[in-house]
Order: structure tokens, then C-alpha cells, then sequence
């Protein structure tokens, strides 16, 4: 095949706008394979669920670039949709995922099906051919390096698994266009500020993190606040925000053109350019 060398120099069409969801389960890999095979078939069924309670299936059956993993699910929407990706979408899918929990035990007494989501946008190809390009941009990479990150994971990890089935974290551009906007009505004392870095990928952002249904783990250490405030179902909206963690200095450095600075909302703003590949769904061991 030729490669058109002729638009060299010149300026190129920007892509169109596109919200970008991916959710991926925790510890799949560790599942046995009988169970991968009901938890691939139950996925993009948990998903569908959500959005029909949302009143969101025309949503979700006018998907852009869909892409089921076996353990995750990436789709693309309109970015006027984003709101709606975090309210009602995420407090429907921890109650779908609720409910789907005793079918599981069915199967296996061990098995849960728990998710980490994320969100982004950005310009995408979106030729709606299933051509190769569609969804190769920054925001798509963005959108994974974030669901693969520490911050989520642990939301997961040091919560009770009986409850906390969701954990979310979305850009600092969704939080600043949708929640600090006022489109969506999950109050920004909600979403807690974290360093979301992925090592390995040379990633660093700054994410929000929300997670629908808060608890901790059995046995976990808490504070008051945090135990009044999984009391209440919320998080503690007085306690401080977690600020995000600078950079290890030494080794190589995690992105190029990175800055940092603060805006008149007195956010910490960090901007970079990623590189590495980017995998759709989960790729780890612990995924």
C-alpha cells in the first residue's frame, strides 16, 4: 500500500469530539477460564442493562466503535452525552452489578463481578467504517492509561467487595467541562482529586476519582470521617482532598512538554504529551 505523502507540512481536519467510556473487572485473569466465559458474556449484558435504566439504550445501540475485550468494554458517544455517562449511568451500574451478584454466586460462591470505569474525551476517528483508525487518538489512550492506574484500583482493593462493585475516574477536563460545569448533579465534593500514573506506560494526569457505593474493606483501617461518611453512603464531603503526588524525580521522564500550573479555580493543571501503545480492556494480572 502507498502512503500519501502529500499532506506533509500541511494542516489536517481535526477529528470529531467524541466521550469515551471503558470499564474493565478486577482480577479476571485470576478467575477460572469456565468463569472468564460467563463474565465475558455478562459484561456488555451489565452494561446494556445500565444504560436501558438510564434511559440511555439509544446510547448505547448508537455506540461509536464499540469493543468488547472478554474483561472490559470501550465504546464511544456525542460528548453532549457525558453528563449522562456520569449520572445516571454510574449509580445504575453499581445497582445492576448488585444485582447480577447472586446469579454469579450461583456459578461460583468466590465470583464477582466488580468494575473500574473511566472517562475522557477528545478528538477521535470516527469514520463509523470499522475503519482501522477509528479511536486512535490521545483520548483513547488517555481513557485506558486512566482505568489502568493506582488511584482506582485501589478504590477496589481496600473496599469491601460485597458493596463497593464501581469505582470511577474520569479526566480533568471531563471534571472541569461536566461536573465543575454543573451539567451532571454528583456534587464535586464527591470526586476526589488523585495523581493517576501508570508507570510502565509512562503515563502521569491528574484524574478524579467517584465511587457510587463507598466502603471499606473488613478489617481495613478508616478514619471517623470516612466511617460516618460510608455510613451515609457518600463520602465524607468535608474531609480535604487528596493532592496529587508529584513525580518521582530520577529514571526517565514520564511525558514530554509536561507543565504545571493552576487555574483561576485554583486547580492543579498538568498538561503532557503520552506515549506508548494503548491495549482495549485490562492487561495485567491483577486486572
Amino acid at each position: 500500500m502507498e502512503i500519501d505523502l502529500s499532506g506533509i507540512g500541511k494542516s489536517a481536519p481535526l477529528p470529531p469530539y467524541r466521550a469515551v467510556l471503558a470499564v474493565d473487572m478486577e482480577k479476571f485473569s485470576s478467575s477460572s477460564a469456565r468463569n472468564q466465559q460467563l463474565i465475558g458474556q455478562k459484561i456488555p449484558e451489565v452494561l446494556e442493562k445500565a444504560f436501558t435504566r438510564a434511559d440511555m439504550l439509544p446510547v448505547w445501540k448508537g455506540a461509536r466503535f464499540p469493543r468488547h475485550s472478554g474483561d472490559g468494554y470501550v465504546m464511544g458517544a456525542e460528548p453532549e452525552h457525558l453528563p449522562y455517562l456520569i449520572s445516571p449511568l454510574l449509580e445504575e451500574l453499581q445497582e445492576v452489578l448488585e444485582q447480577v451478584q447472586p446469579l454469579l454466586a450461583m456459578h461460583d460462591r468466590n465470583l464477582r463481578m466488580r468494575l473500574r470505569a473511566s472517562i475522557d474525551v477528545g478528538p477521535l476517528p470516527d469514520t463509523g467504517d470499522g475503519s482501522g483508525i477509528d479511536a486512535m487518538g490521545e483520548a483513547m489512550i488517555s481513557t485506558h492509561r486512566l482505568l489502568d492506574s493506582e488511584p482506582v484500583r485501589a478504590a477496589l482493593r481496600e473496599s469491601d467487595p460485597d458493596t463497593t462493585l464501581l469505582a470511577t475516574i474520569i479526566s480533568r477536563r471531563v471534571y472541569e467541562d461536566v461536573v465543575l460545569g454543573g451539567f451532571a448533579p454528583v456534587r464535586a465534593s464527591r470526586w476526589r482529586p488523585v495523581h493517576a500514573a501508570v508507570p510502565a506506560k509512562d503515563f502521569q494526569a491528574e484524574g478524579y476519582l467517584f465511587v457510587p457505593t463507598p466502603s471499606w474493606a473488613p478489617g481495613g483501617h478508616v478514619s471517623p470521617g470516612e466511617a460516618a461518611a460510608a455510613e451515609r453512603g457518600r463520602p465524607d464531603e468535608q474531609a480535604r482532598p487528596e493532592k496529587p503526588v508529584p513525580a518521582a524525580s530520577g529514571g526517565s521522564t514520564p511525558t514530554t512538554g509536561n507543565s504545571v500550573g493552576h487555574n483561576d479555580r485554583g486547580q492543579v493543571v498538568q498538561a503532557g504529551t503520552v506515549n506508548g501503545g494503548v491495549s482495549f480492556g485490562g492487561g495485567s494480572d491483577d486486572s
